[in-house]
This record gives C-alpha cells, sequence and structure tokens, in this order.
C-alpha cells in the first residue's frame, strides 16, 4: 500500500527561480536547506518555511504564460522506492516518469523517484533519498 506517506516537499516551477527563491526567503523566512544542479544544468533549490517544503526550479523549457509558479507536483516520502512502484504498477496508475528515475548530485547520496497522475489531474511524486 502507498498511503500513509509523509509530505516531503511542494514542486514549483518558474521563469526566475533565482529571483523566486530570494522572494521566499526576504519576504516569507523560507530557509535553503539544499540547492542542486540536474543533469542537463537546472538549477533546483529546496526551500523550507512555515511547515512546508517547496522545491522551486526552473526547467530549460520556459514555463508557460499563466503556469509559472503554479503548483507542478505533491512530494511523498518513500522509504522503499521499489515497493511503492510495484504497488502503482499493479494498481494500474499512469506512471508520468520514466521508471523509477534517479538524480544522483542531489543530497549526499542522490534521490530516486518517480511520479503517477492522479485522477484529477496532478502529478504525485513519491521519493526516497539516499
Amino acid at each position: 500500500m502507498i498511503k500513509n506517506r509523509k509530505m516531503a516537499h511542494i514542486g514549483l516551477a518558474t521563469n526566475n527561480v533565482i529571483e523566486d527563491v530570494r522572494w521566499y526567503q526576504e519576504v516569507l523566512g523560507f530557509q535553503k536547506t539544499g540547492e542542486f544542479e540536474t543533469l542537463s544544468g537546472e538549477r533546483v533549490f529546496f526551500l523550507k518555511g512555515n511547515g512546508f517544503v517547496y522545491e522551486m526550479y526552473q526547467p530549460s523549457n520556459p514555463v508557460p504564460k499563466g503556469r509559472e509558479g503554479k503548483i507542478d507536483h505533491i512530494a511523498l516520502e518513500s522509504v522503499d522506492i521499489e515497493c511503492d512502484y510495484q504497488e502503482c504498477v499493479k494498481q494500474g496508475y499512469r506512471i508520468t516518469t520514466n521508471g523509477i528515475e534517479e538524480i544522483s548530485s542531489f543530497w549526499e547520496k542522490g534521490i530516486r523517484y518517480f511520479k503517477i497522475i492522479s485522477p484529477t489531474g496532478e502529478e504525485i511524486e513519491f521519493c526516497q533519498i539516499l
């Protein structure tokens, strides 16, 4: 079962990640807990404040007008990414990633994750920090 997972973060795509990160820090008092670069060179920041963790990133392709800063995905913590993935496959959920993906440059030892689509259309990510 994939029930009862803790919230990991809320993903926000932006067209000016540096400016938006600065705003969250200066105006809302969020603290930067991580800064990473994807293999394709995209900058990714994790910010924590008011009980929330945001993952802010600037995709290599511009975010369409009206979608920038909107919630891109909701991420849940996984303690066994393989088990969670197999359960989602077994239940027939639509996987939107290329299976379980990994970014070795995130956190100390990397992260593994996959995403599914909910019935209302948002992406739900399951992620396991290695």
